[in-house]
């Protein structure tokens, strides 16, 4: 059964929704902004987590498993793209008639529906949205709020605003934000990922530039002009670019940069005015200075008071499982983060190597086989940083495993390349935190890395 939407494309006539997988990070917040709107909101997962008690709590209904039954007195039912196509409850609302919709039709509608704001890009997406997210709350501009990750400031990764903004995250991983018509649209970078999608880098950034071009007119775009110029001539209608990034063409660029221990310092100077002012992040790291810029050349086009914008971003504390302090065991530090991608790999490890007094010990386990696959070459290149690097095995995420494609692969790719700190290969979970509550020494960081499930090693070691 094709599990096509088929509503009439517009969600809001509807007032009471049920969504299939709502304990997942991206349905959790679709669920949260529906409630927040007024509308009668239910769902079910397959298990407990984290976001299904939140929801709960927010006192909407949940139910454990998928049973037809489930989805009675809904008009409308929202999937996830995690979702087969032979789930009961979806099947169910097809035969009963009622009107389906994936969730990207859902926050499309949202999305559209105010004065949008949509941040796209290979890497940074969930943190850029997220100090956007703080800024314009700062000024009292009450937007609703999407990501993809859980803002610290909120305890959640969604909130619903009576201003006249939403600011949402927009993925790529399979064309979905083509359906946004956002005011202002930004993208952080392009590079290779999602090829069980994209034939090739080409088709990744022509999907880039037609979301470009889904941007509203008399709105406006801004992209890191250091790598991406070449799409400015790409985008049409006469749609307003500002720049931002390091060189000095930018309209907006970064000068003086200092780092310390978990934040860093900047100066933002800016073309047109010749103004400079200093900028504080509390969060470490270079890619994240990249990622303010991005949040204050989307202030910038806006018009928005850019040195109280500066001054709120000073409290950003960040998101987490994006380089998020966990705990300390044995004098160790242990952080736990969402990088999959090589580039992501490398920031996250220079950020933890700036601060570290003895080892980095990195845990990672790859996550799907069509990117290890595509990136194996990128990957052997990523772990400098790391002193003592454990490898898992590869995290599918509803992927079928590819012949020859494992943790083990990546540790010859690795080898191969002329890696030459301690690798381990420890390829179930379960096995992991023993081995580190061993061999972690005080002044150590540990850090787990990866988008599937490697994070239960954290509560293991922390429970140990």
């Amino acid at each position: 059964m094709d599990k096509k939407s088929t509503g009439p494309g517009i969600p809001g006539k509807y007032k009471k929704f049920f969504l299939v997988g709502i304990g997942g990070a991206g349905m959790s917040a679709i669920a949260l902004v529906l409630s927040g709107m007024g509308f009668k909101v239910s769902g079910s997962d397959i298990k407990e987590s984290r976001y299904t008690s939140l929801l709960a709590g927010k006192g909407i209904r949940i139910f454990i498993g998928h049973n037809p039954e489930n989805i009675q007195g809904c008009e409308a039912l929202v999937y996830s793209s995690a979702i087969p196509d032979d789930n009961a409850e979806l099947i169910a609302a097809k035969k009963a008639k009622i009107a389906v919709f994936s969730r990207s039709d859902v926050l499309a509608w949202i999305l559209n529906s105010k004065k949008g704001i949509a941040i796209a890009g290979t890497h940074g997406k969930t943190t850029t949205t997220s100090m956007a997210s703080l800024i314009f709350r700062s000024l009292g501009m009450d937007p609703t709020i999407i990501v993809g990750g859980e803002l610290n400031e909120l305890g959640s990764n969604a909130s619903f605003g009576k201003g006249d903004f939403v600011i949402a995250e927009a993925c790529e991983s399979d064309g979905s934000f083509l359906k946004y018509r956002p005011l202002a649209s930004a993208i952080t970078n392009i590079e290779e990922d999602h090829f069980d999608y994209y034939k090739d880098i080409e088709d990744l950034e022509d999907s880039f530039v037609k979301f470009l071009n889904k941007t509203r007119h008399g709105g406006f775009i801004t992209l890191n002009g250091d790598g991406l110029r070449p799409l400015i001539s790409r985008i049409s209608g006469g749609r307003k670019v500002i720049t931002y990034g390091i060189g000095n063409d930018n309209d907006l660029f970064a000068e003086d940069a200092e780092f310390f221990n978990f934040g860093s310092s900047f100066n933002l100077s800016i073309k047109d005015s010749g103004e400079k002012h200093r900028v504080v992040l509390n969060v470490p790291g270079f890619h994240n200075v990249m990622n303010s810029m991005t949040a204050l050349s989307l202030c910038y086009g806006l018009g928005l008071d850019i040195k109280k914008s500066i001054k709120s971003l000073k409290s950003f504390t960040g998101v987490k499982r994006r380089f998020e302090k966990r705990g300390e065991k044995h004098g160790a530090m242990i952080f736990d983060d969402y990088a999959h991608h090589p580039t992501e790999v490398e920031a996250t490890l220079t950020a933890a190597a700036g601060i570290k007094k003895g080892r980095v010990i990195t845990v990672f386990q790859p996550h799907r086989y069509t990117r290890l696959a595509h990136l194996l070459g990128s990957f052997g290149k990523c772990f400098t940083e790391s002193d003592v690097l454990v490898i898992t095995d590869v995290y599918g995420s509803g992927e079928q495993p590819i012949p020859g494609i494992t943790g083990k692969l990546l540790i010859d790719q690795l080898m191969e390349d002329g890696f030459s700190n301690k690798i381990i290969y420890i390829p179930r979970l379960k096995d992991i935190a023993g081995y580190l509550d061993l061999n972690m020494k005080s002044g150590d960081i540990v850090l787990m890395m990866g988008a599937g499930d490697i994070t239960r090693v954290t509560d293991e070691l922390l429970r140990a």
